[in-house]
């Protein structure tokens, strides 16, 4: 695999989708755990790497906001964007050019729906898109595939958290690997 399938951490910036208990209590508790412990590693990760993140929320009036401990970890970060359309992308666009950030991870939920039609939306205006296929979830594996694949055919790259964090840091060694390893032995 070509090291251009990867992305440039002075490149990047963090989009977190819809991350709102309402939604994740419809999937089975090994997904909400995985999703959960991926979520604040992939977040912990860009706040150590100076990725900026741009948060998403679904209809917060009727869903609620994002996890609490999510919101926690985000810190000043957490600044949610609301949202009742299922694409993101149109509110974020001007920003993205402001940041300079032309390569975007994404994650969250659903994978078929909100993380799909903003995934795709954002590649047909010129973004690289890099879904975190282990940080992004749906609450049936046939709508997760769906959505994986869609992005994907789209021009999107799959890849998972840990392959873009290790690409990113480069070596076993420096103050970054230093500050992530014990998220990572966990």
């Amino acid at each position: 695999m070509s090291r251009s399938f990867c992305p440039v951490r002075e490149e990047s910036a963090l989009i977190i989708i819809d991350y709102q208990d309402a939604i994740l209590n419809t999937f089975s508790e090994e997904v909400r755990q995985q999703l959960h412990q991926q979520t604040i590693l992939t977040i912990r990760m860009a706040q150590q790497l100076q990725l900026p993140i741009i948060v998403f929320e679904q209809y917060p009036k009727g869903l609620g906001s994002t996890n609490e401990e999510v919101k926690e970890v985000l810190g000043g970060d957490y600044q949610p964007i609301s949202k009742k359309v299922f694409s993101g992308a149109q509110f974020i666009t001007e920003r993205l050019e402001k940041l300079g950030r032309r390569q975007l991870l994404m994650i969250g939920i659903e994978t078929h729906i909100c993380v799909m039609q903003t995934a795709v939306d954002l590649l047909d205006i010129g973004y690289a898109v890099f879904l975190l296929s282990d940080v992004a979830g749906s609450r049936y594996k046939h709508d997760w595939r769906a959505g994986c694949d869609l992005i994907s055919r789209a021009g999107g790259q799959i890849t998972t958290l840990q392959t873009v964090l290790y690409n990113y840091l480069n070596a076993a060694e420096g103050p970054d690997f230093k500050a992530m390893l014990p998220y990572l032995k966990g």
